[in-house]
């Protein structure tokens, strides 16, 4: 009774003004809701992760978040004294509740590796009709993946560069599904300013790449 009473006249959260509902009954309506919007749910989460737990950590580097208002390809501006870089916040793939995993071969890896989709809410097109949902190149810098389905931890990242993903369709565009390696490497850590410097160094034009399958004949020649 008391709780009630205290609940009528005491907000958990501003939300619940701006969409008129008690936090009790937002989270029945995300919990029977369906898997689309659970996903959607847990990407919005992931991004407001990273301005809880990287944002304030790296501000302790001497980073400051200057991300403007306005929508845009990234969704953070994060600058120290060498400039700005840009960042694309991403979930790790997930399906029927387990992180989902591909052999790293068909990626050049050694390992298996996790995936993660990387492409916009929403669909349009351009005046040539080209479909916009898909990333370009320079849109973002730094590509951050939420590991959470496989660490169970709304800290833990994974960073890569945007210039350094699989190539899509398109001349210019980013392939929607991309690797993510288990243990950093190559192509991605799990420090956010180890990315900014890899961003800011001469890579040599290197990219993350499909390797072609080997046609089974050529792997079991015939023997003369």
């Amino acid at each position: 009774m008391l709780f009630r009473e205290l609940r009528a006249v005491h907000q958990i959260h501003e939300f619940e003004a701006v969409i008129g509902a008690p936090a009790e009954m937002i989270l029945e309506a995300v919990h029977r809701a369906p898997e689309l919007t659970r996903r959607m749910l847990r990407g919005v989460i992931a991004d407001a992760a990273f301005r809880t737990f990287v944002v304030p950590e790296v501000a302790l580097h001497g980073w400051r978040d200057v991300t403007p208002e306005g929508n845009f390809a990234y969704d953070y501006k994060l600058s120290d004294d060498a400039g700005p870089v840009t960042v694309q916040v991403k979930l790790q793939r997930s399906a029927r509740g387990a992180p989902v995993v591909r052999p790293g071969g068909r990626f050049g890896f050694a390992s298996a590796v996790f995936m993660t989709e990387t492409q916009k809410t929403r669909t349009g097109t351009d005046g040539d009709e080209n479909k916009t949902r898909p990333y370009r190149y320079g849109e973002f810098d730094i590509l951050a993946v939420s590991m959470q389905p496989s660490t169970g931890k709304w800290d833990r990242y994974m960073y890569t560069l945007g210039r350094w993903l699989l190539l899509g369709k398109q001349g210019g565009e980013m392939a929607t599904l991309q690797p993510v390696t288990m243990e950093p490497g190559e192509f991605w850590t799990d420090d956010f300013r180890t990315a900014a410097q890899w961003f800011r160094a001469d890579d040599g034009g290197k990219r993350m790449k499909i390797v072609p399958k080997v046609p089974a004949k050529a792997q079991h020649p015939k023997e003369a």
